[in-house]
């Protein structure tokens, strides 16, 4: 779940010659929810938007006082866009929740704002329609501000030990922190998933741990091979293809379009969605340097899959 938050002195919501809402002095919030978004982002980021210190106190002194202090208003307006990723030119949205279950996931942040504020300062647009936002930003002050969804993941309560590469039934279970601790859920969780996939085969969690040190050790030079490496090594596993999404720079995706594996598609930035077999022939390209082969591209680890292969190195026996 996205948000972006505006400090404004005024904004409001029209739709064709309707005014839907408006307010003074407060936070406009433009609202993005992911397909994988669950009620702990909705929470996580209706506290942050009420107690975000951006405005000045009754001194002067900057950055002290939240909308809730001030007793100003909050103007919610949903916006799928914040999903946006590139197809080439074109931004795709497949990545954000669809309309229905999106507009009762947006509802019920909102009722979260208002139960913990005053209901008649948070107002909405109107979802689903085309709107204009009229915002007149005080500074200007625009602070984005993401809660990431535990991908795929279902986690067991009041389990706090990593499970062991000799086995063991207990999963690794992390509280949610603060974003900067984010990198480190993600990479527990992951692992998670992984040996409860491969309960007990040490061997393919190691493989799978040298691809991805073979990757930053420069052995495999390019994302889109790996990729394929990595669908290699769990060819049935989908929650993990599209769980290891999350490790890959930004414009790199492994997902589904539908509910059937076949259906797999892999996204790389410049190239239309592939197939496994399309995947197959873009890597002999880069491989081959054949004639009007796409460009290699060749990356630095993220700090996510950095973070990835310090567990399951300190996890696995070596």
């Amino acid at each position: 779940m996205r948000v972006v938050i505006q400090r404004v002195t005024k904004a409001s919501v029209t739709v064709g010659d309707e005014l839907i809402s408006s307010i003074g002095r407060g936070l406009c919030v433009l609202v993005g929810i992911s397909k994988d978004d669950t009620p702990k982002e909705q929470e996580y980021l209706a506290k942050k938007v009420q107690n975000l210190r951006v405005f000045d106190d009754e001194n002067g002194k900057r950055w002290c006082k939240s909308v809730k202090d001030k007793n100003f208003e909050i103007l919610c307006v949903s916006q799928f866009t914040l999903y946006a990723v590139m197809k080439g030119n074109k931004p795709d949205f497949h990545n954000a929740m669809p309309g229905e279950e999106s507009k009762k996931f947006y509802e019920e942040f909102l009722t979260i704002l208002r139960k913990n504020y005053k209901e008649d300062k948070v107002k909405d647009g109107k979802f689903g329609e085309y709107m204009q936002v009229h915002i007149q930003n005080d500074g200007p002050v625009t602070i984005p501000l993401e809660a990431m969804p535990d991908i795929h993941f279902q986690m067991t309560e009041n389990r706090t030990t990593p499970r062991s590469a000799s086995g063991s039934k207990t999963p690794v279970a992390v509280v949610r922190g603060q974003p900067h601790d984010r990198t480190i859920e993600r990479a527990s969780h992951y692992i998670s998933l992984l040996t409860t996939s491969f309960d007990g085969d040490i061997d393919k969690q190691q493989e799978f741990l040298h691809t991805l040190q073979d990757y930053t050790q420069g052995n495999i030079q390019h994302i889109p091979e790996l990729m394929l490496t990595v669908i290699d090594i769990l060819p049935n596993e989908k929650q993990l293809l599209c769980g290891f999404s999350g490790f890959l720079p930004q414009g790199f995706s492994i997902f589904v379009e539908g509910d059937e594996l076949e259906q797999l598609r892999i996204r790389c930035p410049a190239v239309e969605d592939m197939t496994i077999q399309q995947l197959k022939d873009h890597v002999q390209d880069i491989k081959g340097n054949a004639a009007g082969a796409s460009p290699p591209v060749v990356c630095k680890p993220t700090r996510a899959m950095e973070e990835l292969i310090l567990q399951l190195t300190r996890l696995l026996p070596s």
